[in-house]
């Protein structure tokens, strides 16, 4: 070792020395950038890139090699045989190039450290080959040791610096690895300078003939343009694939972002697929190099083959085993600069859900789930052609709920729809697979009862549904409110759907008629009168627009003094066939119809537009039922008739049942509080026939108390209808409240009243309601009290 650190610290130039090492780095850097670009490429690229390392490190040793050779002194003028210092440069590309191709080929380490271990024989085999291209006289003598150090200080470094530099793709490495090939490259060469020893050479030649040391910055100068060249051509191709990286990113980003999943497929593998795709089927990473069959069947593959660029519908297997409806549309690509096969995925999925429920909500109720109404009567169709060709006997249930109205108008529509759907689950659960429920609309309900034996055996199945629905509402707010009543009609050989279902629909109204929550049979009276009560609601639809409603009025009377104190407005309808039709029949029709709401108003309306126009300071009573005292907004309705007509608010008196107050006091007295603070008078009408008449008394203080005539008509001859007339006389001086009489038609009834000081009567005795026109001396103030002279047929009052 002492000779080789003699040899170049005493016989080089070291200036021509630290310029060889710099060659050197260069073309080792050069190399290891060049062969790590070259293991990214593939195909006819990689062995171009290949070529350009091995030419780039080969020149870049063999350039380091002369150069340094130029910076030793043999102490005589020395030249170079050009042909051998030529075949050295070709010797070093080849093996050189030879072993970069087996690192870059190799994917282990191990084919790393033999690809530099054959780079540091290539190093060698220039070095020596070089030396014999050096013209002197004489022998040169080797060390072997030395020699044979040399070699492997080539090999050594030479495999480590490729393991490094190649190792990962860091710049750190890039420049270790740099490094090691530098240290390989000046190690075998001053170590193989030490192992020659010249000292039995002679020159043979003269100086002049001698190659001049400026040749050392040519050759060091055009190595480097080269390794610059090539290091350049490695930046371009870099920046070039960066772009056309970023470009694949975007068009990986932009199929990423597409909802449809895509795949690029060649043969039967799949070669790249987008995110939607891997989310389909349930992968994480990549579907890369996967069989299609794993996903699609063969026949849907073979499908996609015919049908290119058609968009067909077939199955997808997930990793999970689930099978999806897709649609698919398949066309040839160009990928990668080869032909592959391009298949779009489209989830169907949340479509056929979609088709699924919107065939459900054709044929069911979007609410409850039950069926519809037209899918019911389809399906009662069918079963009257099964029930005739079999002989069978099947039933029909019409159900719905008994004061449902109330439910919204106090808990609102909301609560009103749960409990439908409640409903809806209770009759699937009662009903089972016996029959089929739906929901014909509203509150209204229809049952099928298949192949009943006996008519029993409906009555109990309406029993049972009945009983859960009870049991439903037990845990409810609405419990003890809401209730079910049901109607039942049995087929006949001869019945039809319309038939049935509108028997059923008349035992219901019968069901309700006989205090609901019951269930009733059809019967064939029931349709004659359910008939009449139609065609009689129909007809009073129209009898305002007709002009067939008028009002008649009934004087109400001081007890003691005999003066007219006002008018009760009585409604009354003439019917064009019927003739007079009376308040009994018709009311309680409107008030089930709703039709009460109109014909109140109309009432209302015209009774203060008459009263208004009396020159006699006259009351007016007006009836308003339980419907219209509950109904929104009738506090405004009020107010707003007041001010159109002009009638004084304390010459309005409304007159309310006891029933109005039972179906919901709190709310009840609210609408009452509204209305009395307009100046409008409240009477409590048919007093005693309620169900708690005292607790409506001190739950709202009313202007005015009438007694039903029910007390009055025996009240000279019963002694119980004394007692309560008595009673209530006493009720009402003790609450300071007026109290009137109703139903006054014998002197023997007025001549009690009279002795028990009663306030006021009316009735037939005094007189009968009749048109307002019969009372014109009356409202015209000429006269005070009832008498023949006031032009009305009515019994003569003596007081």
């Amino acid at each position: 070792m002492d000779a080789v650190v003699t040899t170049l610290f005493e016989q080089h130039d070291l200036r021509l020395v630290a310029l060889a090492a710099f060659v050197c780095a260069l073309s080792a850097f050069a190399g290891i950038a060049l062969l790590a670009h070259a293991r990214r490429a593939s195909g006819s690229m990689r062995l171009a890139w290949l070529t350009v390392a091995a030419i780039s490190v080969g020149f870049g040793i063999w350039v380091t090699h002369f150069v340094a050779m130029l910076a030793f002194s043999t102490g005589m003028p020395t030249g170079y045989d050009v042909g051998t210092t030529l075949f050295s440069l070709i010797v070093a590309i080849l093996i050189v190039g030879a072993g970069l191709g087996m690192a870059s080929v190799g994917k282990r380490p191990t084919d790393r450290l033999l690809g530099g271990a054959v780079v540091g024989v290539g190093i060698s085999a220039m070095h020596y080959i070089g030396m014999t291209a050096l013209i002197i006289g004489g022998e040169i003598l080797w060390s072997g040791p030395l020699v044979t150090l040399s070699v492997l200080f080539g090999m050594g470094l030479g495999a480590l610096g490729l393991h490094v530099g190649l190792g990962s793709r860091g710049l750190l490495s890039r420049l270790s690895g740099a490094g090691l090939l530098t240290l390989a490259i000046c190690a075998m060469h001053f170590t193989g300078m030490g192992a020659a020893d010249l000292s039995r050479c002679f020159p043979i030649l003269t100086a002049e003939a001698a190659t001049p040391r400026w040749m050392s910055p040519v050759l060091a100068i055009s190595s480097i343009l080269i390794l610059l060249a090539g290091l350049g051509s490695v930046l371009i191709d870099l920046r070039e694939r960066r772009r056309a990286l970023t470009e694949a990113e975007r068009m990986r980003d932009l199929a990423d972002a597409a909802v449809e999943g895509l795949i690029v497929f060649s043969g039967d593998r799949i070669v790249s697929a987008n995110r939607s795709f891997l989310q389909l089927v349930g992968l994480a990473n990549s579907a890369k190099g996967l069989p299609i069959t794993d996903f699609f069947a063969t026949t849907a593959l073979e499908s996609l083959a015919e049908t290119r660029s058609l968009p067909i519908e077939v199955e997808l297997r997930t990793l999970d085993g689930r099978v999806l409806p897709v649609e698919c549309i398949s066309r040839p690509v160009t990928y990668a600069g080869r032909p592959h096969q391009a298949l779009a995925v489209r989830d169907l999925s949340a479509r056929r859900q979609a088709e699924q429920h919107i065939r459900f909500l054709a044929h069911h109720d979007a609410l409850t789930g039950l069926l519809n109404r037209a899918s019911f009567y389809r399906v009662l169709g069918n079963e009257i052609v099964t029930a005739r060709r079999l002989g069978q006997v099947f039933a029909v249930l019409c159900l719905d709920l008994d004061r449902f109205k109330e439910v919204n108008d106090l808990y609102g529509h909301p609560a009103g729809d749960a409990l439908l759907e409640k409903l809806g689950g209770v009759l699937m659960k009662a009903v089972g697979d016996q029959g089929t429920p739906s929901r014909l609309g509203g509150d209204e309900f229809a049952i099928l009862l298949r192949d009943i034996e006996t008519p029993a055996r409906a009555g109990r199945m309406a029993d049972a549904i009945l009983e859960a629905i009870i049991a439903a509402m037990e845990a409810s707010p609405m419990s003890g409110m809401v209730s079910a009543s049901i109607g039942i009609a049995l087929s006949t050989p001869s019945t039809d759907a319309e038939q049935l279902i509108s028997q059923a629909d008349t035992a219901l109204y019968r069901a309700k008629q006989d205090g609901r929550g019951v269930f009733r049979f059809y019967e064939a009276e029931m349709g004659a009168e359910v008939r009449d009560r139609r065609l009689l609601e129909h007809d009073l639809r129209n009898a305002i627009v007709r002009g067939e409603l008028s009002i008649a009025y009934q004087p109400q009377v001081e007890v003691q003094t005999g003066d007219v104190v006002g008018f009760e407005a009585l409604l009354r309808w003439r019917h064009p066939a019927r003739g007079a039709v009376s308040p009994a029949i018709f009311v309680p029709v409107a008030e089930e119809s709703g039709l009460i709401l109109p014909l109140g108003e109309w009432v209302l309306r015209a009774a203060c537009r008459e009263a208004a126009g009396w020159k006699a300071l006259l009351s007016v009573a007006v009836n308003v039922s339980a419907v219209q005292l509950h109904a929104p907004g009738f506090p405004e309705l009020v107010g707003a008739v007041l001010a159109e007509t002009g009638l004084d608010p304390e010459r309005l008196e409304i007159e309310i049942t006891e029933t109005a107050l039972i179906k919901d006091v709190a709310r009840a007295v609210a609408v009452l509080e509204r209305i009395r603070s307009i100046g409008v008078r409240i009477a409590m009408d048919d007093f005693g026939t309620g169900y708690s008449s005292l607790a409506n008394l001190r739950a709202f203080p009313f202007s005015k108390i009438k007694v039903d005539r029910s007390f009055i008509q025996s009240v000279d001859t019963n002694p119980q209808s004394a007692a309560i007339v008595r009673a209530v006389l006493g009720l009402g001086s003790g609450l300071d409240v007026p109290v009137v009489a109703e139903g006054v038609e014998r002197p023997e009834e007025l001549a009690f009243l009279r002795g028990e000081i009663c306030q006021s009567a009316q009735g037939y005795l005094l007189a009968r309601p009749s048109p307002i026109e019969m009372f014109a001396d009356i409202t015209s103030g000429h006269i005070t009290r009832l008498g023949p002279t006031s032009g009305t047929p009515m019994l003569r009052v003596v007081v």
